[in-house]
């Protein structure tokens, strides 16, 4: 009952991010480069390195440069949160998608980024 609640909520952020965008702007979950940034950082995220590599922090800053509006920082936010969330990009990983999330969270600071949000579904991607 947690999940199709939780499942609803991600739902409602994304059209509600969706809503927000101009015609034309819209990213896309599951784009290519959140595919790459999963792919390459997984074995940081997963914790089987202590550091992100240096084409896990270009991917992640090519998955950044994607969101250059407000609208659509927000929309890659969601996405995030939605893809750390589920098992399919969670290969390897301990059965609590919940233990990626820090080491996702610290790529920002460890890649020399900013913060711009976090993957834990409790951080409101409209801030």
């Amino acid at each position: 009952m947690a999940k199709v609640a939780y499942l609803a909520v991600v739902l409602m952020v994304v059209v509600a991010a969706l809503m927000l965008v101009k015609p034309g702007e819209a990213l896309t979950c599951g784009a290519p480069e959140e595919q790459r940034t999963g792919a390459v950082c997984n074995v940081y995220t997963r914790g089987d390195q202590p550091e992100p590599s240096g084409e896990c922090c270009n991917a992640y800053r090519a998955l950044r440069a994607t969101a250059k509006t407000r609208a659509e920082r927000r929309q890659l936010c969601s996405c995030v949160q939605e893809a750390t969330s589920q098992s399919r990009y969670n290969r390897g990983a301990p059965a609590n998608p919940a233990a990626r999330i820090p080491r996702f969270d610290s790529l920002s600071e460890k890649c020399g980024l900013p913060f711009l949000f976090s993957a834990d579904p409790e951080f409101d991607c409209k801030t």
